[in-house]
């Protein structure tokens, strides 16, 4: 009987490695939060099932054509997930979970265990695409050492049976064998994670793509926004940016905002962005995508790590001047917010610079409120709105000497007037709008009411004037150094154009109400900070792509240098003078290899300047008809003189062919008369050549 004859018959029972390493495959998926629950579900009940009936099995579980059913099934329920809507990966997992139990459920007499071990690996491969979760690399590891320890285990076991001592492989599964294979394991997963800064990042394309069903939806920031829509979103606590200085501390809580969208038109209930409609921008971000739109002012350049969010909005902490990562294309609407095309749903890392200047630092006194040039209609448009508002404007306003004034009076009006609230309230009274309610009767909400209460009082005194939602706020992690922003964060204040100023935030919001609602919904345990510091840490290291391995290697190179200039400081050798952080010292290590560049520099100058370089086409090509006839043209043979001797050499359609183009060539470089393609004497002289 043959090895393999003999493990087709031969029946085995799954090593306890093997159901530890389907139960640790189906935790890394579980983590991902993509896979549903009784999916996972069924794959821990078939290894719990596994482990307790261990070598006894039912009837039904080597019945083939039940079990290839069930692998149907697995197909149906996965190519159902991605009709719905899921994307391609996400259906792929479920498929594996599902496969995954169906095989550890399949108790047939088997070959080997490489069919569990691959689907299980296949698992893990899913949840990398998925998930950058920090207790990902712990599970890696222990799924690395049940592996091999799964394979080894069941070879020893194979081998012995095949020789039949079956003994030998139970002295052989011995605690040493473990370690030494446990040691294995342990020395390449930390091989791996040392080369893995160095390899180059790619993402998975089709694999990646969206489903059959419906797009996902962009709720609190989209195009279109609702009046209440931003009030759920400030009901969830989750972390969605976390925001790093590049050039200096962060601002002061009450100052810190980070822009998303800007909207100019308002029906009454509902705010839009017009006219719909992107421009793709030119340029790489990689290395840095300048918007165009720097103004005199302050530059506030921060590093900003945004969860996965339905939307694709980059989120800028003023006007964006320039963004810089590894987002794809980028688009921008009329209201110049910016989006990564193919960034929603994803969590993502860039670097954008902004002016963030306010009213505070900008001399605004004379300058009058306009609109931006033939854009005033899209910024003055109204609803139909009761005539108490218009009222109520020119009440708060009353004597005001300039634009910047009325506006800081109705700024000053709401935040004294207002009570913040993050309870949607119920306005629909007398058949009034909301926000008709909101400014006439109860001047209660949270920022969404108080910022279109400004912007209509603002329009109705034909000021131009429009609304703005993001986040503002955030929470200082002390371990990690930076900010960390909450769905509770988010918020919205507004924008008036001004002449040559452009447009300028206001926040009519109060401020210390709206910053006690969003502190309720924080944790304060320290543990929380060290957790989300670590897994900044890993979503950096995970994400370490090309731009990223660039920056490291220049900052690397900088800091040897620098550490080599410190060295000969303390040796007492004379100080470096650098006029730039790039500028190298000779070295004695540095002569050979600069002496072999200038010698292989002059003989390549050397071959470019020798026959046949920068000739026209048609005699290149004719050359090396020749040279294919051993005739070749030396340096010191003029271009006549090598065609007297091809005369001799060849036969005398070819020499009469060559003779035309040599004169054509002597023409075209010393007189400048060009001779064009010449393709017929070419022809013929190829032809002569071959015959």
């Amino acid at each position: 009987m043959s090895r393999i004859e003999f493990r087709e018959t031969y029946r085995s029972p799954r090593p306890p490695s093997a159901v530890a390493m389907v139960a640790i495959a189906t935790a890394t998926l579980a983590i991902t939060e993509q896979v549903a629950a009784p999916v996972l579900a069924w794959t821990a009940g078939c290894a719990a099932f596994v482990a307790w009936r261990k070598e006894r099995s039912f009837s039904w579980q080597e019945t083939g054509w039940l079990l290839n059913l069930g692998l149907l099934a697995c197909m149906g329920i996965a190519a159902l997930v991605f009709a719905r809507g899921q994307l391609a990966v996400v259906a792929l997992a479920h498929f594996a979970a599902l496969a995954q139990g169906l095989q550890l459920l399949d108790m047939r007499p088997r070959r080997s265990e490489f069919l569990l071990v691959a689907l299980a690996v296949f698992q893990v491969v899913l949840a990398a695409n998925l998930t950058d979760h920090l207790a990902f690399p712990l599970l890696l590891v222990a799924f690395t050492v049940s592996v091999v320890w799964t394979l080894t285990v069941h070879t020893l076991r194979a081998e012995a049976l095949e020789a039949g001592e079956p003994d030998a492989a139970t002295r052989a599964i011995s605690r040493s064998l473990l370690r030494t294979t446990g040691l294995a394991s342990l020395l390449s997963v930390g091989l791996a994670i040392a080369l893995f800064p160095m390899l180059p990042r790619m993402r998975s394309g089709a694999f990646i793509s969206q489903g059959l069903g419906s797009p996902m939806a962009m709720s609190g920031f989209s195009e279109n926004v609702e009046l209440g829509d931003l009030g759920r979103i400030r009901l969830d606590p989750a972390i969605v940016l976390r925001v790093e200085s590049i050039d200096g501390g962060m601002l002061p809580i009450e100052d810190r905002y980070w822009r998303g969208l800007a909207f100019d038109h308002f029906d009454g209930r509902r705010w839009a962005v017009t006219p719909a409609g992107k421009e793709s921008l030119k340029g790489d971000t990689e290395i840095g995508l300048d918007l165009g739109t720097r103004r005199l002012g302050s530059q506030r350049r921060q590093r900003v790590t945004r969860e996965k969010l339905d939307s694709g909005v980059l989120f800028s902490p003023g006007h964006p001047t320039v963004v810089r990562g590894n987002l794809g294309r980028v688009q921008r609407d009329r209201g110049g917010s910016l989006y990564g095309l193919h960034t929603a749903g994803d969590r993502i890392d860039y670097q954008i610079s902004a002016d963030t200047r306010t009213p505070l630092v900008m001399d605004l006194s004379a300058a009058r409120a306009q609109p931006p040039r033939d854009e005033g209609a899209r910024f003055l448009q109204l609803p139909g709105l009761d005539a108490g508002v218009l009222a109520l404007a020119r009440q708060i306003t009353d004597d005001a000497g300039s634009d910047l004034e009325r506006v800081l009076r109705l700024e000053a009006h709401l935040q004294r007037a207002g009570r913040y609230t993050n309870d949607i309230p119920d306005h629909e009274r007398e058949g009034r709008s909301p926000i008709e309610a909101f400014l006439l009767e109860h001047t209660e909400g949270h920022c969404e009411y108080f910022a279109t209460g400004m912007v209509m009082l603002a329009r109705s005194l034909g000021l131009p004037a429009r609304l703005v939602n993001g986040f503002a706020g955030g929470e200082l992690n002390e371990l990690g150094g930076f900010i960390e922003v909450r769905q509770s964060d988010a918020h919205t204040w507004v924008e008036v154009h001004f002449e040559h100023a452009g447009w300028v935030r206001f926040d009519p919001t109060p401020a210390d109400l709206r910053l006690a609602g969003a502190a309720q919904l924080r944790g304060e345990r320290w543990w929380a900070s060290l957790s989300s510091a670590m897994e900044l840490w890993w979503y950096r290291v995970v994400d370490f792509d090309r731009s990223s391995q660039g920056r490291a290697l220049r900052k690397a190179w900088i800091a040897w240098h620098q550490w080599r200039g410190e060295r000969r400081a303390a040796a007492g050798a004379a100080p470096r003078t650098k006029s730039r952080a790039w500028d190298l010292q000779p070295e004695p290590w540095m002569i050979a290899p600069v002496m072999g560049a200038l010698l292989a520099g002059l003989w390549w100058q050397r071959r470019r300047s020798g026959p046949g370089h920068d000739l026209p086409r048609y005699y290149a090509a004719a050359l090396r008809l020749l040279a294919a006839q051993g005739l070749e043209r030396k340096a010191a043979t003029t271009a006549r003189a090598f065609a007297g001797r091809v005369a001799q050499e060849v036969p005398h359609t070819a020499a009469l062919a060559f003779e035309r183009l040599t004169e054509a060539y002597l023409r075209e470089r010393f007189a400048g008369v060009a001779a064009g393609r010449m393709e017929a004497e070419l022809a013929a002289m190829r032809t002569s050549l071959r015959v």
